[in-house]
């Protein structure tokens, strides 16, 4: 059996390390964060619990892995202004990501960068970023196209050029936490190009007693991102908050990218794939659909490919 190695944290990673964790196969697992889930998290201010990432999602209606990670009844409806029934996480989308790592007794590094893919014989090669050189005889490679870029440019060089200057939309993510009484709700006048999506919840798992949590979006243009103070002002006129308990805004820089929904892009990932070593697998938001399930699925496929190809070497 070829050792795994699996590059990336995030939940496409941590998908795929559940998936050989089922399996029996042994991986180590390298985040460049210390924390794994990538732009996945979920915090509480003030008794509000919010998502600093993704908050609803369109998910398969009876989606087994729930079951299987202990999260049968997890989810709840949420409905967006534009009256579309979505589904989110009571405990917050990082339940999800934190479910996975804690059924993972692999190693798993934190805190550690790939800097280049190389190859040795028939053995591959890691160049840390720290000056360190491990090697892998398999790889599942779920970092995002702008990283995979500077990575496979000695392995690969073409895979490189075909994913330099990949695009992504400058999205910040915001929270407010503010009293039921005090609010009078936007409906749909809030519904525009820069504001990708809205919703609110008094889900009692999410907000104090008498509490609504409103999540939203907001979209600009790449080099003009306001500061979060002049942002969460403009916000609070447009939804004509009187009040706010609590607040926060997020940014991912490779949480929204675009590449998957341009019309070249299935032919351009199927060249990607055609260059690709035997024994690498490259997954992610950035190279799939970024449905949540879908993404999951795409690691745990991988997962087993590699893990075939890996027992047959």
């Amino acid at each position: 059996m070829r050792d795994i190695v699996i590059i990336g944290g995030g939940l496409s990673g941590l998908s795929a390390a559940y998936e050989l964790e089922q399996l029996g196969v042994p991986y180590r697992l390298i985040e460049v964060k210390k924390r794994l889930g990538g732009s996945l998290m979920t915090t509480r201010r003030e008794g509000f619990l919010m998502d600093d990432g993704p908050f609803a999602f369109h998910l398969p209606p009876d989606w087994p892995l729930l079951t299987e990670l202990g999260l049968s009844d997890a989810l709840y409806t949420v409905t967006s202004p534009a009256g579309k029934p979505w589904q989110a996480f009571k405990g917050g989308t990082a339940s999800l990501t934190d479910a996975l790592a804690q059924r993972l007794t692999g190693t798993v590094i934190r805190r550690m960068a790939v800097s280049s893919i190389g190859q040795l014989d028939n053995r591959f090669t890691l160049c840390m970023e720290n000056g360190l050189m491990w090697d892998a005889g398999a790889l599942i490679v779920a970092a995002p196209a702008r990283h995979v870029e500077r990575m496979f440019r000695t392995l690969r060089p073409a895979i490189s050029e075909r994913l330099l200057d990949y695009p992504y939309d400058t999205i910040l993510r915001v929270a407010f936490g503010v009293q039921c009484e005090a609010f009078q709700p936007p409906g749909k006048r809030i519904w525009d190009m820069a504001i990708p999506y809205y919703y609110e919840t008094d889900h009692p798992e999410r907000v104090p007693p008498g509490g609504l949590l409103l999540q939203l979006a907001f979209r600009c243009k790449a080099g003009e991102m306001p500061t979060p103070d002049a942002l969460l002002a403009t916000l609070r006129r447009r939804l004509k908050l009187p009040e706010v308990i609590t607040s926060a805004v997020t940014y991912w820089p490779e949480a929204d990218p675009l590449a998957p929904f341009s019309p070249g892009h299935e032919a351009n990932m199927a060249a990607i794939e055609s260059q690709l070593p035997e024994g690498v697998a490259l997954i992610g938001s950035d190279y799939s659909h970024p449905n949540l399930a879908t993404r999951v699925e795409q690691g745990r496929a991988a997962a087993r490919r590699i893990a075939a190809w890996a027992a047959g070497g």
